[in-house]
């Protein structure tokens, strides 16, 4: 499902218009980020101008415990336009905002939309945690188990 219709990288208002694929539907932001990123990368054109829109994540919050979530920040003035063409709602799905101090909602520019587009911001407010994979079992449980006998040592005994 293409989520990015078209591009306006005009300064100062570049624009993202959201594909119609994207009524009523969930809308991960990180989607539109991989969407441009590819743009970017096979046509030139789009490469003429910086870029409008990064992605982030996994910074070490505190060390070896826990990183950030991945994240979408619009810059350059960057707002998203949702699908014009029918009243709709969309649910946003990652934590996105912009390098002038808006998130959620006001990464989005519904002024010059005829139709009504409800956006609701709906992602996991929390954080990646380092969980260790080792064993839980104390060094006595561990030995007790070691020192139980293998699946071929038994067969072995019963012949």
């Amino acid at each position: 499902m293409p989520v990015v219709d078209h591009i306006d990288y005009t300064p100062p208002s570049p624009r993202i218009y959201l594909h119609a694929d994207t009524v009523n539907s969930d809308v991960d932001t990180l989607d539109v980020y991989r969407e441009i990123r590819a743009l970017r990368r096979t046509n030139e054109s789009h490469r003429k101008f910086d870029p409008v829109i990064v992605a982030g994540g996994n910074v070490e919050k505190i060390p070896g415990v826990s990183y950030t979530l991945p994240y979408v920040q619009l810059l350059h003035g960057c707002r998203i336009i949702p699908y014009g063409g029918v009243d709709h709602k969309i649910r946003v799905i990652r934590d996105t905002f912009t390098d002038d101090g808006l998130a959620g909602t006001g990464c989005f520019d519904r002024s010059s939309l005829s139709v009504e587009v409800d956006i609701d911001i709906d992602f996991s407010r929390v954080e990646v945690r380092i969980v260790s994979t080792g064993s839980s079992l104390t060094q006595e449980e561990h030995d007790q188990l070691m020192s139980l006998p293998t699946a071929e040592e038994i067969l072995d005994t019963e012949t």
